[in-house]
C-alpha cells in the first residue's frame, strides 16, 4: 500500500534516465598558491600535513570517512550550483583583511619571494628555485592550452626546456627575464580579452621577483577564466545529468552518517501532523482521512513552510544546498507583502482615484521599496513612508482636480501605515497567506497553467515581482523534488507503516 501511496512522488523524481559517470572533474589551482604548497611540502618534515573537516557525523567516523564526506559534499555542491544558477562562475578567493589565514598566507608568500630574491643575489646566483618556478609556470601554460593545439604545446616544451635552462644556469648564461618575456607574450595570445590590461601591466615590470609574482597571479586568473569557460560549455550537459549525479552523491554521503536524514524526517513529519490536525476525521473502510493525505501534499506543503523557517534553526539536510536561496526568498516575500499592504491601505484611505493615474502606482511602489531598503526597522521606515505618501498623494489629487487629504485624513493614513508595519497585522497576514497559497497552486498545477491569471487580490500591485519570485521558488522546488523525491517517498512511506 505504501508503494501505491507514493507513486506520484516517484513519477516526479525519477524522470532522469541516465546515471552520472564516476569521473568527477575538479578545478584546482597551480599558480602562486600551488608553487608555495609544493615548496612547503618539500621543506616540511613528514607527517606535518593536517586537515580540518567541518562535518560532524553522529557516529564515530574514521579520518578517511570524514575526507570522503567533505569531498562528496564539495563535488555535489559545485554541480548543484552550476545546475540551478545560470550565472554561476568561479571567482578568486578573497580572505578577510585581518583574518589569521590571510596573515599566515602573507607571511608564507613573503618568505618564499624573499628566499628567491636572496638566491638570485648570491654570487654566483643560485637558480634552483627559479628553475623550479619556470617549470611550474610551464605546467600551467600547458594546462591552459586546448589539447588539439599540439603545435603550441610542442612550442612551449621547446621554448621552456628545463634541461636547457639547467645547463644555462650551470654555465652562468641564464637570462630569466628573456624567458619571462616569452611567457608574457604567450599569455597575451591565449588569455581572454578581459585580461589584456593585466598582460600590458606585466610588460612594464623589470624587477624579476615582482614580475614572476604577478605572472603567477595572472595565470591564476586565466585558470579561472578557463574553468568558467568549461563550465559554460558543458552547462547543458551538467544540467541534464545533475539530478542523478546529486542523488547518487547524496546516497554516498548518507553512508558516512548515522542518520543523515534526521532533520528531513522531522520536517516532513511536522507537515503531515499539521495537515492531519486540519483534516476532518472520517471513517472510510476503517481508514481515516488523515492517513489518506497524499505524499505530494505533504512534500509541497513542507516546501511552503520554508518561508516560515526560523532563522536560527538548522535546515533539512536535503535543502541545505539551497538554504541561502530559500532565506532570500523568505525575506523577499516579507518585503513584497509589506509593500502590497502599504499600497492597499493607501488606496483604501484615498480611494481609487490615484490608482488610475498613469505611472503613479508604479512610482509609489518604486519609492516605497527605496525607503524600505537598507533598514531592519519597518516601523521607523514607515514614518518617512507616511510623510512621502501624503505628499505624493496630495500632489496627484490636486493635479487631477480631486479633493486633497486634510490634516486629519493624513494623520489617519499615517497611523494605519504605522500599524500595518507589524508582521502580525491582519492585512499583512492575509496577503502573506494568499501569496503562499498562490505559490502552492503553482507547485501543484498540472497541464496548462498561466500564473499571471491567478495572482491573488491585494497582490496585483506587486504582480511582476510576485511572479518573478514565485517562478524562482518553483524552479528550486522542482529540482529539489527530482533529486530527493525517492528519499521523501521512503520517509513518508515509513510514517504510514
Amino acid at each position: 500500500m505504501a508503494e501505491k501511496q507514493n507513486k506520484d512522488v516517484k513519477e516526479h523524481s525519477e524522470e532522469e534516465d541516465e546515471s552520472q559517470q564516476d569521473d568527477d572533474q575538479q578545478f584546482g589551482s597551480s599558480g602562486e598558491e600551488e608553487v608555495l604548497r609544493k615548496r612547503l611540502r618539500s621543506q616540511s618534515p613528514a607527517g606535518s600535513d593536517s586537515a580540518a573537516i567541518s562535518a560532524s557525523p553522529g557516529r564515530h567516523a574514521t579520518f578517511e570517512e570524514l575526507l570522503q564526506a567533505a569531498d562528496l559534499v564539495s563535488n555535489m555542491s559545485l554541480v548543484h550550483e552550476i545546475s540551478v544558477d545560470k550565472d554561476f562562475k568561479l571567482t578568486p578567493t578573497v580572505l578577510p583583511e585581518n583574518s589569521l589565514e590571510k596573515q599566515v598566507r602573507d607571511v608564507m608568500h613573503r618568505a618564499f619571494w624573499d628566499s628567491l630574491r636572496d638566491d638570485l643575489q648570491e654570487d654566483p646566483p643560485n637558480y634552483t628555485r627559479a628553475i623550479g618556478l619556470l617549470g611550474e609556470v610551464k605546467e600551467t601554460l600547458n594546462m591552459l592550452i586546448l589539447p588539439q593545439n599540439s603545435k603550441q604545446i610542442e612550442e612551449i616544451n621547446e621554448k621552456i626546456d628545463t634541461q636547457l635552462i639547467q645547463q644555462q644556469a650551470e654555465h652562468g648564461v641564464l637570462d630569466v627575464l628573456q624567458y619571462a618575456g616569452y611567457i608574457i607574450t604567450l599569455m597575451g595570445k591565449i588569455c581572454a580579452p578581459v585580461r589584456d590590461e593585466e598582460i600590458e601591466k606585466l610588460k612594464l615590470l623589470t624587477d624579476v621577483i615582482a614580475l614572476f609574482r604577478e605572472i603567477l597571479r595572472v595565470l591564476d586568473l586565466m585558470k579561472l577564466d578557463m574553468a568558467n569557460f568549461t563550465i559554460n560549455t558543458f552547462r547543458p550537459h551538467i544540467q541534464q545529468q545533475s539530478v542523478n549525479y546529486e542523488r547518487n552523491k547524496f546516497s554516498e554521503f548518507l553512508k558516512t552518517q548515522k542518520d543523515g536524514l534526521e532533520l528531513t524526517k522531522k520536517w516532513l513529519t511536522h507537515m503531515k501532523e499539521e495537515l492531519s490536525a486540519h483534516s476532518d476525521q472520517a471513517d472510510t473502510a476503517g481508514v481515516s482521512v488523515a492517513n489518506q493525505i497524499s505524499p505530494m501534499k505533504i512534500i509541497n506543503g513542507a516546501y511552503i513552510k520554508l518561508f516560515d523557517w526560523p532563522t536560527n534553526s538548522l535546515f533539512p539536510e536535503t535543502i541545505i544546498m539551497d538554504q541561502g536561496r530559500f532565506l532570500e526568498l523568505r525575506e523577499e516575500l516579507k518585503r513584497l507583502t509589506l509593500i502590497a499592504s502599504i499600497l492597499l491601505v493607501t488606496y483604501t484611505n484615498v480611494g481609487m482615484a490615484i490608482s488610475g493615474e498613469k505611472g503613479f502606482p508604479s512610482k509609489l511602489k518604486r519609492e516605497i521599496k527605496i525607503l524600505l531598503d537598507g533598514t531592519n526597522d519597518d516601523s521607523a521606515a514607515m514614518l518617512n513612508i507616511g510623510d512621502y505618501l501624503c505628499k505624493e498623494v496630495n500632489e496627484c489629487l490636486k493635479e487631477s482636480n480631486y479633493q486633497m487629504l486634510d490634516a486629519t485624513k493624513q494623520e489617519t493614513l499615517k497611523s494605519q501605515l504605522q500599524a500595518v508595519a507589524d508582521r502580525n497585522h491582519s492585512v499583512q497576514k492575509l496577503l502573506d497567506s494568499r501569496a503562499k497559497s498562490f505559490m502552492l497552486k503553482m507547485l501543484t498545477a498540472r497541464g496548462k497553467f498561466n500564473p499571471s491569471e491567478h495572482v491573488p487580490a491585494g497582490l496585483k500591485t506587486v504582480e511582476k515581482e510576485i511572479l518573478e519570485m514565485s517562478t524562482r521558488f518553483q524552479k528550486l522546488v522542482v529540482h529539489n523534488r527530482q533529486v530527493y523525491g525517492p528519499f521523501y517517498s521512503e520517509i513518508i512511506a515509513g510514517m504510514s507503516s
